[in-house]
């Protein structure tokens, strides 16, 4: 059975800020059901539970959610003062959320049914850059890499991305090999995205609405800069803000979205792992802050912040592109959305 959790920005009482939707064999969702969080920017289906992030009185907090196929029940909630979370990983039993407004990274344990426990650890983060968001760090997220051996902390606040060694307890070290990569003065790196072998890493910057392409060494875990492309056109609204990046299923296409002039690019990967120019397609939406393709890459889904919607669209594995929306489904504020197969 395929499923698409959404988050969304809510009321401070966090009503139906998570949802549940079944997906038929033809891409086309119907409601199941919601749970309670507030403002959950991200979530993560992970063994049967599904985590998100979100804010608390107090601070940040992340959501433990248990989910068995028809309703989602709340089962652990923990927080750390101040701040937001917006992002979380799971390697192992070791959980990591990141503070955006804070510039921390957070980990956690989990127990043998998925549940965080023990104390939240923390790391904090110094830095800034030139632009006015830049004031001191934002961590927006943290990925690891197809092994489970290295994390890729990406500080929007800063221009940098952290490079951790994974430790066999789900601590972190700095990467002596790589301890940071730098990035473009005022560029913001947010997320980021590997090859399904970890040869290749594509990020994108919110900033300065870019893709900067690596070469991964697995071993080592060190990036080598490939390329550096716009993920927008030249002219462009003042308010453009790029969001998200994944790759498709058989890795011949990369897609990265931008909010304000709501455009999806879409490259061809070349042989050298270069990008092609980008084709830009409309995302039929205003604010795609995140997007998912469906297991198996038929279909992607794709949020509207601005519109309280997110739209399905069928997708041409031959040549990348998508088509106008099968379907357009009502979600307030809809922050991300993840497609997910549950067998």
């Amino acid at each position: 059975m395929q499923y698409i959790f959404t988050g969304s920005y809510t009321s401070p009482d966090g009503k139906e800020g998570v949802r549940c939707f079944t997906v038929s064999p033809d891409g086309i969702p119907t409601p199941l059901c919601t749970a309670n969080a507030y403002n959950p920017t991200y979530v993560l289906y992970h063994n049967g539970n599904l985590y998100t992030t979100g804010r608390s009185e107090t601070g940040c907090c992340i959501h433990t959610f248990a989910f068995d196929g028809h309703s989602l029940t709340p089962v652990h909630h923990m927080g750390s003062p101040g701040g937001s979370t917006c992002h979380l990983s799971i390697v192992g039993s070791t959980l990591y959320a990141c503070n955006y407004a804070n510039g921390e990274l957070l980990r956690c344990q989990l127990d043998t049914r998925g549940i965080p426990t023990g104390e939240l650890q923390i790391i904090s983060y110094t830095g800034s850059g030139p632009h006015p968001r830049q004031d001191h760090p934002h961590i927006h997220s943290a990925f690891p890499s197809p092994d489970g051996c290295f994390l890729l902390v990406c500080d929007l606040g800063s221009d940098r991305i952290y490079n951790y060694s994974i430790q066999p307890d789900g601590s972190l070290i700095l990467n002596p090999a790589q301890p940071e990569i730098i990035t473009l003065s005022g560029s913001g790196p947010r997320h980021l995205t590997y090859s399904k072998d970890g040869t290749q890493v594509y990020v994108i910057t919110e900033l300065s609405a870019q893709v900067l392409a690596y070469h991964r060494d697995v071993k080592t875990g060190v990036l080598k800069q490939l390329q550096i492309t716009d993920c927008v056109p030249q002219k462009r609204p003042d308010d453009t803000l790029s969001a998200d990046i994944h790759l498709s299923d058989d890795e011949q296409f990369l897609y990265a979205s931008s909010r304000g002039i709501n455009y999806m690019a879409v490259y061809h990967i070349r042989s050298d792992k270069t990008l092609s120019e980008p084709f830009y397609l409309p995302v039929f939406t205003s604010g795609p802050r995140h997007f998912s393709f469906q297991p198996r890459g038929e279909h992607i889904v794709i949020t509207g912040q601005y519109t309280d919607t997110v739209v399905v669209c069928p997708l041409d594995k031959r040549t990348g592109l998508y088509d106008r929306p099968l379907c357009e489904i009502s979600v307030p504020q809809s922050t991300c959305a993840q497609w997910v197969e549950i067998l």
